[in-house]
């Protein structure tokens, strides 16, 4: 060889040695950034999370507030309707009537009735607007019970001291 040449390839390795320095420190330039990056980005994710957060709790503010305001929306509505039962009670009761809600159930469980009816109605009409609904018991000879009593069927409800919520129990004669 000679020393042209290997002065060349000395220039050469010179130069890749300083290309590779350059490219190490190139390539930590490229990681410390990397690492920059990184970081930044979980600072964005943490922000993220934070403005989820303040979203879903202002969801639920929000929603807090719509309730609230449906509260008072039913509120005004319930008074609109106790309003108009008290006309509906002017106008269709007699001063010494009242309406009263009688359940009816049995003692084989196969009853659930409940009904509304005036305190002057006689028991026999109710008796009736069982039947329509459990008309097997139309052709059962049946009595009724209150409170341990037994009913009259041809007396008013208030006449059988049936009041408000009583439940009535239909019992079957044997036979």
């Amino acid at each position: 060889m000679n020393n042209n040449s290997i002065d060349n390839n000395v220039e050469n390795i010179s130069l890749i040695k300083k290309q590779n320095i350059d490219y190490k420190n190139k390539i930590n330039e490229l990681e410390n950034k990397i690492n920059e990056l990184e970081n930044k980005i979980n600072e964005l994710e943490l922000l993220i999370k934070k403005k989820d957060n303040i979203i879903n709790e202002y969801n639920k503010m929000k929603e807090i507030k719509n309730i609230s305001n449906n509260k008072d929306d039913y509120i005004n509505r319930i008074k609109e309707l106790e309003k108009e039962i008290e006309k509906f009670k002017k106008y269709c009761l007699l001063p010494e009537e009242k309406l009263i809600t009688i359940k009816f159930i049995s003692f084989e469980q196969k009853i659930n009735f409940d009904t509304v009816a005036k305190n002057t109605d006689n028991f026999a009409k109710l008796e009736a607007s069982l039947y329509e609904k459990y008309p097997k018991y139309k052709d059962t000879e049946n009595y009724f019970l209150v409170n341990g009593k037994k009913l009259n069927k041809h007396r008013t409800l208030e006449e059988n001291k049936i009041k408000d919520n009583d439940i009535l129990t239909l019992c079957i004669f044997d036979e």
